[in-house]
């Protein structure tokens, strides 16, 4: 039997696996309608004479790719922030217990530790088969390289098409079905002047984030390689072969906080010169990475050797990994408050 898969359809089917698994009594709250950043909703846990209080981020699908991007949306409630999903496997359940973030999913699967309340459950399967739904054209492939470039470049939305995609590399055609969408998703409305605005940034820019690494970034995958210098890329020359660092060298550069384990670079075709001048080879189990870039304009920031911040940020959201998420987190806060900004 194929069960419906939306996000209110997860959040419903959770909680009622909850209640049955555990007992506890659970209601969903309600919460005000003028806050910067609303959850899916908000739930309360009554064990004995205790109330715990989480705001609650659904989710259809959680892999290690999109792992980062919804831990982050959990930071900007003003609750603990609870993670809901349709399905979380084992090894993604002992990520986020490392992180101690509270989860629960439609299987029973869940973990809360708010002491003296501590649960954990995990390795429970899913008994119905799910339909998940296709997203909608501003999150798919081409949709996403428009909405960076609009991210990236604030104003642009104002642009000419042809414009647009010209920064977006994508056909002319697909940027007018990817204003349409924003208008009907309520990302970008129409002011008085006759000005078009996008709306929502934080919203729109962690959905981006979510997005990119399952819908766009593996289509990106050039290659990967590896070097016989491991610290290779500390001198490493890029300038005159048009290639960008993302990922952890790009946060290392930043932030001085990460030693990356995977090299992460964005680069034009073609790149044998590059790869020869820094003695890289070919090697599908290598931790070198190479990208292309989806993207045509500049950035206007310091660090021209680098992606642009949000990529950074999305890349270290991919991984996965606890000390990346935690980086990427500073760069959100140094970096990507301008692109957030309504003005």
């Amino acid at each position: 039997m194929k069960v419906k898969n939306t996000e209110r359809d997860v959040l419903h089917r959770a909680l009622e696996m909850f209640r049955k698994n555990t007992g506890l009594t659970l209601e969903i709250e309600p919460y005000p309608l003028q806050v910067t950043y609303r959850p899916d909703a908000v739930i309360k846990i009554i064990w004995q004479n205790l109330k715990f209080l989480f705001e609650a981020e659904a989710k259809n699908n959680i892999t290690r790719a999109t792992l980062g991007g919804a831990v982050q949306r959990l930071n900007f409630f003003k609750e603990k922030g609870i993670l809901i999903a349709r399905y979380i496997t084992p090894q993604i359940a002992d990520e986020l217990r490392k992180m101690n973030i509270p989860f629960m999913d439609t299987a029973g699967n869940t973990y809360i530790n708010e002491p003296p309340l501590f649960i954990f459950l995990k390795g429970n399967k899913l008994i119905h088969d799910y339909h998940v739904n296709r997203p909608t054209r501003t999150f798919r492939p081409a949709g996403l390289q428009v909405l960076f470039a609009l991210l990236c470049n604030p104003g642009l939305e104002n642009a000419p098409y042809r414009e647009i995609a010209k920064k977006a590399d994508v056909a002319l055609g697909t940027v007018g079905w990817i204003i349409d969408d924003l208008r009907r998703l309520n990302y970008l409305i129409e002011t008085k002047i006759r000005k078009r605005k996008l709306t929502q940034k934080k919203d729109l820019l962690n959905r981006w984030v979510t997005a990119y690494p399952e819908q766009l970034r593996p289509k990106m995958i050039m290659g990967f390689y590896t070097a016989d210098n491991l610290g290779w890329w500390k001198n490493a020359e890029i300038e005159n072969f048009n290639v960008f660092w993302g990922g952890e060298v790009a946060a290392a550069w930043l932030t001085e906080y990460l030693k990356p384990q995977k090299i992460t670079i964005y680069a034009n075709q073609p790149i044998s010169r590059f790869l020869m001048r820094n003695k890289i080879k070919k090697d599908p189990d290598g931790n070198i990475e190479i990208l292309r870039v989806f993207w045509n304009f500049e950035v206007d920031w310091h660090k021209k050797k680098l992606v642009p911040p949000l990529l950074i940020y999305a890349d270290l959201l991919a991984t996965g990994d606890a000390r990346n998420i935690e980086t990427a987190r500073m760069i959100y806060e140094n970096e990507l408050n301008r692109y957030i900004r309504e003005d």
